[in-house]
């Protein structure tokens, strides 16, 4: 099998929105941030967006990255997909200087919370308040600290 990582543009960003909806159209950032699909045969077979996101008070002059949509078709998960993605926006963000890289994974997300755990991100149990659905849901932040160029070693003294 076959897979081709592409950028999203404008023209795939309407090919991905009629497969998978508004809710990954409205999740997709073009100009304020990094959004890359899988491709198999010329389909999408999934797609990641992150867009660059303050830090509240008082680190509010601090941006990070954030991981605002991931997906990966059923039949294609478990596969590295998501792992490739992730991987590439990690690099991203490490390249535009961002010191963390964040996401929000519901808990039934059976597959994505054992693969936030083995690709070392910090888990914190939280429950989250989607206003549109007008319920709570129970899921996980994920945060990863990025290694940065202008990181010094510390050195015992």
């Amino acid at each position: 099998m076959s897979i081709v990582y592409q950028e999203i543009n404008s023209e795939l960003l309407e090919v991905i929105a009629a497969k998978y909806g508004d809710v990954a159209k409205n999740h997709i950032h073009l100009e304020d941030g990094f959004s890359l699909a899988a491709l198999h045969d010329g389909v999408p077979i999934g797609f990641i967006s992150a867009y660059t996101k303050n830090l509240t008070q008082p680190l509010h002059e601090i941006k990070d990255s954030y991981i605002d949509i991931i997906e990966v078709d059923e039949p294609y998960r478990r596969k590295g997909i998501a792992k490739h993605m992730i991987a590439a926006t990690e690099k991203w963000a490490s390249e535009n200087g961002f010191s963390q890289i964040r996401a929000w994974s519901s808990q039934d997300k059976l597959e994505a919370i054992p693969m936030w755990h083995a690709l070392h991100y910090g888990m914190c149990p939280a429950k989250i308040w989607l206003e549109w659905r007008n319920i709570a849901v129970d899921g996980y932040y994920v945060a990863k600290v990025l290694h940065r160029e202008d990181d010094s070693c510390i050195t015992n003294r």
